[in-house]
């Protein structure tokens, strides 16, 4: 007779019901990693380094840049001493150059050109007007043709008008970079001289210019001549 047997089956792998679950299972929680106080100021210390370097950076730049000198907020008001370089041009020149100075203009400039190609010496000055424009004044005597056109950019006559008593030419020219930019040229004859305003302001303020250049030239006291009718010693 067989005998059954009884005895279960035995897994080596099988786990008991009750068996306790892993650590990884029991927790959920990331492991953070732990580092000491010394650690902490070495992580530290380059950017405690960085911002003292910016620190003492800066302490050394201010003082440079407190004793820059400040630049020009106007660059259009340079210091001319036209009364002085209008006698000493006058000198050279041997009539009077017109220096007029009017309240609220400012030179820009103001010199005695010498050693041209086609030896016209000249006077040429520039000022900025109270509305902020910018006018050339040219004056040289014995002019021709040919300066006068060098001069204006070959640009051509298109009208004669009065101003000050005296008779003006007028030219245009158009900036071939800026159409919209457009040069005003007036040609008159003062005192035995031509003179030749140049720039882009409003026709009012070459007229007030007009006016003060004639009226200067007539009595040119700023250039500490000794008559306006003498010549020039």
């Amino acid at each position: 007779m067989t005998s059954s047997n009884n005895t279960p089956d035995f897994h080596p792998s099988a786990q008991p019901a009750d068996a306790p679950a892993s650590s990884d299972a029991q927790s959920g929680e990331q492991v953070l990693p732990q580092i000491t106080e010394k650690q902490a100021r070495r992580i530290n210390a380059p950017a405690r380094n960085m911002i003292i370097s910016m620190v003492v950076m800066l302490l050394l730049i201010i003082p440079v840049l407190w004793l820059m000198p400040q630049p020009n907020k106007n660059p259009y008001r340079p210091t001319v001493d036209v009364p002085v370089v209008a006698y000493e041009a006058s000198r050279e020149a041997g009539y009077h150059v017109a220096a007029a100075e009017q309240e609220g203009w400012h030179y820009n400039y103001a010199r005695w050109n010498t050693g041209a190609a086609d030896g016209i010496n000249y006077w040429s000055s520039g000022q900025v007007t109270p509305s902020n424009h910018f006018i050339e004044l040219v004056q040289a005597q014995d002019a021709n043709p040919t300066w006068v056109a060098q001069q204006v950019g070959n640009a051509v006559p298109e009208a004669q008008v009065q101003m000050a008593g005296t008779e003006w030419e007028v030219r245009s020219q158009v900036d071939p970079d800026d159409k919209n930019k457009i040069t005003t040229n007036y040609i008159g004859e003062l005192e035995g001289t031509t003179v030749i305003m140049m720039g882009e302001a409003e026709a009012p303020e070459f007229e007030s210019l007009a006016e003060a250049t004639v009226a200067y030239l007539k009595a040119p006291s700023s250039t500490a001549s000794p008559t306006p009718s003498s010549g020039i010693g």
